[in-house]
């Protein structure tokens, strides 16, 4: 396909944020020079990889870092006018940086400063914040701190799961930077303001190494809610039952009183209602170990929990 555009651009991501990006800037006309894929090692590289070649696009990729002076020399050989970045895991070195002569455009789902690292999809409904957004801003040597050059506010809606803001924020991703890309097709100077100096909230990844995506039942019911809309699905929220792991997918909070102890379960009729610190937690659906995906009814009709029982 022919492109609409002059300017050569180099693309550079992870899926799912990447392959969303890069099939609207292939549908509307972009001239993308080259596409760098993850590192081999990951295991969405193939899946990039194919995408890039299936829309006949040039494949850039590297054997140990995305800094190695080879790779560098090949960015450079392409003579890109501007290199975007969607989801990438890596620094980026002064020199990799420096390879492209317009610089390297990142796009990031938070409104920064506030919010830089791996998982912003997760922290703003963590922190109960009622907005969150999209942020372009140039690279620099670190992550998520260059000048910012548009940003795009999206409400946290009180349902918001961690895949619902995921998806949001990765198509409003690939319309601001297809539009982003349009205006910088003709202005030679790209205007941004730097970041502001200082400590804000970060986005640190949360995985089940230290069991950091385990339910602390001593928390309060409303924060626990939020916890688990927060790893819905990607993370998921954990706990066991009868030494077996649960995945807690969605649930809802009684706020009523409670004597027993945090992790009871307090009733198993017509709801699984577990006692946390403060409050009654009604789980509606869950994973139980390999057995079953299922609402909280058709788990206890087959495995009967009785009242007293723990979650851990």
């Amino acid at each position: 396909m022919e492109s609409k555009y002059k300017k050569k651009i180099l693309f550079v991501g992870m899926p799912d944020m990447a392959i969303i990006c890069l099939a609207r800037l292939v549908s509307d006309g972009f001239n993308i020079i080259g596409v760098v894929p993850p590192h081999p090692s990951e295991p969405t590289y193939d899946f990039m990889v194919q995408f890039a070649k299936k829309s006949g696009l040039n494949v850039l990729t590297y054997e140990k870092s995305i800094n190695d002076p080879d790779f560098i020399n090949k960015i450079k050989i392409l003579n890109a006018d501007l290199a975007v970045v969607c989801s990438y895991n890596k620094k980026f070195s002064p020199q990799l940086l420096s390879a492209v002569k317009g610089g390297f455009v990142n796009v990031h789902p938070s409104l920064l400063p506030k919010y830089r690292g791996a998982n912003p999809y997760s922290h703003v409904i963590l922190n109960n914040e009622q907005e969150t957004g999209v942020t372009l801003h140039f690279m620099d040597e670190n992550f998520d701190t260059g000048n910012i050059i548009w940003q795009k506010k999206v409400p946290v809606a009180p349902n918001d799961t961690m895949g619902t803001i995921f998806n949001k924020l990765n198509f409003i991703s690939a319309e601001m930077l297809s539009d982003f890309l349009k205006q910088a097709e003709h202005t030679p100077f790209i205007k941004s303001v730097p970041q502001p100096v200082g400590e804000f909230v970060k986005a640190y990844a949360i995985d089940n190494k230290n069991m950091k995506n385990y339910i602390d039942w001593s928390k309060d019911a409303v924060y626990i809610e939020r916890f688990i809309r927060a790893l819905n699905p990607f993370i998921t929220a954990m706990t066991t039952f009868r030494g077996i792991f649960m995945k807690i997918y969605s649930a809802e909070v009684i706020n009523k009183k409670v004597k027993e102890e945090p992790g009871t379960i307090i009733s198993a009729k017509d709801a699984l209602a577990v006692a946390t610190g403060d409050g009654i937690l009604n789980i509606k659906s869950l994973q139980f170990g390999s057995y079953m995906i299922t609402d909280a009814k058709a788990f206890i009709k087959m495995f009967t929990p009785k009242q007293g029982e723990k979650l851990l």
